[in-house]
């Protein structure tokens, strides 16, 4: 690109820009001997623009870490204000979700607790646009997680304001941060701002974290008043649920305290000494991490703080990440992943039998004991004699009905993605070929060997995955094709 730039582009500007303009363009496009060029031949790196924008800026929105590196070593301001906003560089890198450029800004000294034109710091802006990496880069290097902002917001209440979901609300949770800080001007909790946003989501992290459900703010409102402004019926109900249960519970709970108060004062200290060591280590954990390029969201996760499985994803419901998950059952209440995955689809196979089975038994009922006439009486008629003549029978066969087909409809779905090796959440987002390094994956195989191919991958079976044992299967399941 550089060279392309260099010898085709850079020409063309020579003799339709200006000195500055030039300069703007191939801090964009990061020509560093060009932008040399300029700069050895008088140009200023602190010289803004236009728009009162330097070249720090556009070469760290553009992730250019050469250029950046040459315009401080020729004396750029590392925090220099500028744009719509009032944004340094690193404001603008962090926007961009460029770990690799913030961490050399702050080598260079940016200061992340400076705020920009809308009042937001540099956390805060990793929040609000969820560069989870970038967050928890900042908060390893020292920044506070309830820093707040110049309105007076922390980062949690500006997730659970702005951003509709669990994350990164479970993320700041995760972090410690306070769920009982409030800002300046309406004295609003991060569970004021979740209820005032309808973000059931954030509402129920910060419930498990132990939000108060009391605490009023300038107006003497409580959450739940806020729930009701809003019409929220979920949230009314989940307030009121979390209200009785801690008013049950506490009870309890200081009857325990009480008698066994001396063991707590004895474990506090050790406690708290796990935690403070646990919370070290996980930083430099980090820092390193970040530094060496591999606090990738795909690679670390930013809730469990911790490197992921191979093909993991995070389970808000489970609170952990599944290796190859494949979705969160309902039925079990647990993930189907790497370890259960090869029986959900046996229990989908053998549900397919049965419900197959139970037709063959309705039918063989029907007839033997129910002469239908549809020829002569209609198809009317012949259902009223269905009903007539066993109306169990026809429950039966309707509820077998209804089961066999979502489940063939699944199996068949679960088959097709055993065909490629995959699974429903790698299908669902668009980021299953970045799960792979080989993306003949993504391609269907030429044959139905192929599905035979992935069984070992699918099953996860250390004994079958071995080379020589796939070999033998292969040769097992080619020959019976020739039958």
């Amino acid at each position: 690109m550089d060279q392309v730039l260099s010898g085709v582009l850079v020409p063309l500007l020579w003799k339709h820009f200006n000195e500055q303009d030039q300069c703007l363009f191939l801090s964009r496009f990061g020509v560093l001997e060009r932008c040399k060029e300029l700069v050895e031949a008088g140009y200023d790196v602190r010289q803004p623009d236009k728009e009162n924008v330097s070249l720090l800026h556009w070469a760290a929105i553009n992730n250019r870490t050469e250029v950046v590196k040459y315009y401080m070593s020729k004396g750029a301001v590392i925090d220099q204000l500028g744009g719509d906003l009032n944004s340094t560089p690193l404001h603008w890198a962090i926007r961009q979700g460029h770990l690799s450029m913030v961490i050399q800004l702050l080598r260079y000294g940016a200061d992340p607790s400076v705020s920009d034109g809308e009042g937001y710091r540099s956390l805060h802006l990793a929040i609000l646009f969820q560069h989870m990496p970038i967050a928890a880069y900042l908060m390893a290097k020292g920044q506070e997680v309830d820093f707040p902002d110049s309105n007076g917001q922390t980062p949690l209440m500006l997730a659970a304001q702005k951003i509709i979901g669990p994350e990164p609300t479970n993320f700041l949770v995760k972090c410690n941060a306070s769920v009982s800080a409030v800002d300046k001007v309406n004295r609003n909790s991060p569970l004021h701002c979740a209820v005032l946003a309808g973000n059931v989501d954030a509402a129920h992290i910060l419930l498990e974290a132990g939000a108060s459900v009391d605490s009023e703010n300038a107006n003497g409102h409580t959450p739940l008043d806020l729930a009701h402004q809003v019409n929220s019926p979920l949230l009314i109900h989940m307030l009121n649920h979390v209200k009785q249960e801690r008013i049950r519970s506490n009870s309890r709970c200081l009857r325990f305290l009480n008698r066994y108060k001396s063991a707590f004062e004895m474990a506090t200290g050790f406690i708290c000494f796990y935690e403070l060591l646990a919370i070290f280590c996980l930083k430099q954990n980090v820092v390193l991490l970040a530094e060496a390029g591999c606090l990738d969201p795909r690679i670390f996760c930013t809730s469990c703080m911790m490197k992921k499985p191979m093909r993991a994803n995070h389970c808000f419901s489970c609170d952990a990440c599944v290796a190859k998950q494949d979705h969160h059952s309902i039925w079990i209440n647990g993930c189907i992943g790497a370890r259960n995955h090869h029986y959900f689809v046996l229990f989908l196979f053998s549900l397919c039998l049965i419900g197959a089975w139970m037709f063959y038994g309705c039918l063989v009922y029907w007839s033997k004991h129910c002469p239908l006439h549809y020829q002569e009486e209609g198809m009317w008629s012949a259902l009223s004699a269905l009903v007539g003549c066993s109306s169990w029978v026809l429950g039966i066969f309707c509820l077998a009905f209804f089961h066999t087909s979502w489940a063939s409809i699944l199996l068949a779905l679960q088959l097709y993605q055993v065909w490629l090796c995959g699974n429903s959440f790698e299908f669902t987002t668009s980021h299953h070929c970045k799960h792979l390094k080989n993306d003949s994956f993504l391609t269907p195989k030429p044959s139905l060997l192929s599905i035979f191919e992935n069984i070992p991958i699918f099953s996860g079976n250390p004994v079958l995955t071995a080379r020589g044992d796939q070999k033998y299967l292969l040769k097992f399941f080619k020959a019976l094709t020739f039958f």
